[in-house]
């Protein structure tokens, strides 16, 4: 897991080495460990390649590098930066930018290929060789070898820029999901990319680019973020997953997919369910095994939820070797920490378990910083409470963390998202006996009635609901301190066809933002994130079946909780509770008041009116809609710190 950057210039070159060595060094927390640049001749050259260059922030054991401060002047067309974090091949022969040794491809990657190991045996044995052990020589070999097919053959993560010499050209590509981040923008200078969109301000003033309206509005009133590939800078894009594309000399370039999800679902009558299980409990484990894979040492967040807790049994019985961390939050009355404990119980003797309590408030401590570090706006407070976990856990010498992200989207386990979505469609169906035993059986009700929060989800099977599916979310404009643009349009939202809003869920309406803001938490840190449930084969093989499969007498997740059956205590199993990540919104926003007025006031943004912050308006939001009043502030923070430039400290 690293950080790159990059442009390919058009009309007029790069006269030095500035602007990509800003760029990527703006990138410096995301990898520590080493720098690299390579500047890349114009495309009419004769000359197969560029320079190499060192810089102070690169590790001294790489030879046959020009120092940077000896370079006055190197006129250039295409440039690669990379900061690393050293996950596989420690060594300093996992130097990046990595040329192959004929020097025909160069590539600068952030993430892991974690099959290197199985495809490096497989381009041995079709006659390649290999100077290093690291994960990116295999992937610049096997492009070597299969071209843009290498993508469909990786199983991991990645957002990469890769020179083929032969081409003169380069090409950019994104891993299945989209686990790592790539923005980009489309310039009269050229093309611009970097791992996050301050590496693109430091190479184009911000000011340069428009904020999106669309983005801003989508956000306060809908929580909704990252749609279509969008950011909140109009003319700065997330380059699409699962895609790759060839950077054109004019600057253009045209995204082609190499994968997608299915769209069809399989009949249950033509699964054997004992043969659907093992099949899905074998590409579950295989999946745990690779993301176990690493040269550092491996930890494993155990909430004591059903996916993080299958993920450590599963480790558990493949290492007997693996560190788990628990949070507890004592006295919350949502505290998970008894149920992760049966489950470090039950492998007391593979497993070395450590309770971690949440660190202290101090948001507005780091809020300046973390504010700077996410870019845009963000959903909730507690992902600072999120990373200092992470840094708790860097602290204890873990570089690489297991983590059950993904979980719920791959296996339907938000009740309000689909609980209701499938009972629609089996009332469009006909099957209205199976509607009433799922509707009466759902696991999640309390003390035998159908919980209240339930019956909000389940209101929406009326049509008028569905229409008016944002009516619980408005504000009446006298309470309202967001400004929202004229021309704006509210989006659909995710469709209410199950099987489509497994879909739209598992990309532009939640795993988009999920794992871009997830991934620039974790890589502050830096932390490394692997996440089994979205291993690009277990997705192809839910993503086609029944969706009864995930969905059965009442409970959400069925498929999961009964491969997990055989390694998990039932109370972990079939609990019936399911809890968040416990933050008190309403408190904290009422005792918070003060700290963001002094902060935020006053504050020249123009969807936001200061007067109504200012007034009895805050408390009442804080008390009846604490969600959409944090959504506000954030968007406050955002503008002060990332748009105005301000300091909040």
């Amino acid at each position: 897991m690293c950080g790159i950057s990059g442009y390919l210039r058009v009309n007029e070159p790069e006269p030095s080495a500035k602007r990509i060595l800003e760029m990527t060094r703006v990138l410096a927390h995301r990898g520590p460990d080493d720098e690299g640049i390579t500047l890349l001749l114009p495309f009419d050259s004769d000359r197969p390649d560029g320079v190499d260059l060192a810089t102070n922030h690169t590790v001294p054991e790489i030879s046959n590098l020009q120092s940077i401060s000896s370079l006055n002047s190197f006129s250039h067309w295409i440039a690669f930066g990379h900061r690393r974090f050293s996950i596989i091949d420690v060594s300093a022969a996992g130097h990046q930018p990595f040329w192959t040794r004929d020097r025909q491809v160069c590539v600068a990657f952030n993430g892991e290929i974690y099959n290197y190991v199985e495809l490096r045996q497989e381009l041995q044995a079709l006659g390649h060789s290999f100077t290093t052990h690291s994960d990116t020589e295999v992937l610049a070999v096997a492009y070597q070898e299969w071209d843009t097919d290498c993508f469909q053959r990786f199983n991991g993560f990645w957002a990469l820029s890769l020179y083929d010499a032969r081409k003169k050209a380069v090409l950019l590509s994104r891993d299945r999901i989209g686990v790592a981040p790539l923005y980009v923008a489309q310039t009269a200078e050229g093309v611009f990319w970097s791992s996050e969109i301050k590496g693109i301000f430091a190479a184009i003033p911000r000011h340069q680019f428009a904020i999106q309206d669309q983005a801003v509005a989508d956000f306060v009133r809908y929580a909704q973020r990252d749609l279509f590939d969008t950011t909140f800078y109009q003319g700065i894009t997330s380059f699409p997953n699962a895609s790759f594309a060839w950077l054109q000399p004019d600057g253009t370039f045209y995204p082609q997919p190499y994968w997608q999800l299915p769209t069809e679902r399989w009949k249950e009558s033509d699964l054997n369910q004992s043969d659907t299980l093992q099949k899905f409990r074998y590409l579950l484990t295989e999946s745990v095994k690779l993301r176990l894979r690493a040269d550092v040492p491996v930890g494993i967040e155990l909430s004591g939820g059903m996916d993080s807790s299958t993920l450590t049994g599963l480790a558990a019985n493949i290492t007997d070797n693996l560190s788990a961390f628990t949070v507890s939050f004592p006295g919350t009355g949502v505290d998970e920490e008894p149920f992760a404990r049966q489950v470090a119980e039950r492998y007391r003797d593979r497993l070395h378990y450590t309770v971690l309590t949440p660190p202290d408030d101090d948001f507005f401590i780091q809020a300046d910083a973390y504010v700077w570090l996410l870019e845009e706006p963000f959903h909730a407070p507690n992902m600072l409470t999120n990373q200092g976990i992470w840094r708790k856990m860097s602290a204890q010498g873990i570089r690489v963390s297991v983590n059950g992200g993904g979980g719920d989207e791959l296996l339907a386990g938000y009740a309000s998202e689909y609980h209701a979505a499938y009972l629609r469609s089996l009332l469009r169906e006909g099957n209205l006996g199976q509607f009433g035993h799922e509707f009466f059986s759902f696991s999640e009700s309390q003390s035998g009635k159908v919980a209240r929060n339930y019956l909000k989800s389940a209101a929406r099977l009326l049509p008028e609901a569905l229409k008016q599916r944002y009516r619980q979310q408005q504000i009446s404009r006298s309470l309202d301190p967001f400004l929202p643009p004229v021309d704006w349009q509210p989006h659909t939202g995710a469709s209410w066809d199950i099987q489509q809003r497994l879909i739209d869920n598992m990309g532009n309406w939640k795993m988009n933002y999920w794992m871009r803001v997830g991934n620039k938490s974790a890589m502050d840190v830096p932390m490394e994130i692997r996440l089994p449930f979205l291993d690009y084969r277990l997705v192809d093989f839910v993503f086609l079946l029944p969706v009864s499969y995930l969905i059965r007498d009442g409970w959400l997740k069925w498929i999961l909780r009964q491969a997990a059956s055989e390694i998990l205590p039932p109370e972990v199993v079939w609990r019936k509770v399911k809890f968040g990540f416990p933050f008190p919104y309403t408190n904290w926003l009422l005792q918070s008041k003060s700290q963001f007025l002094n902060i935020l006031l006053p504050i020249d943004c123009p969807y936001i009116d200061p007067t109504k912050l200012q007034s009895d308006v805050y408390n009442r939001l804080a008390q009846q809609h604490p969600l959409y009043l944090w959504r506000v502030l954030s968007l406050a923070l955002w503008w002060k710190r990332c748009v105005q430039g301000e300091s909040l400290v």
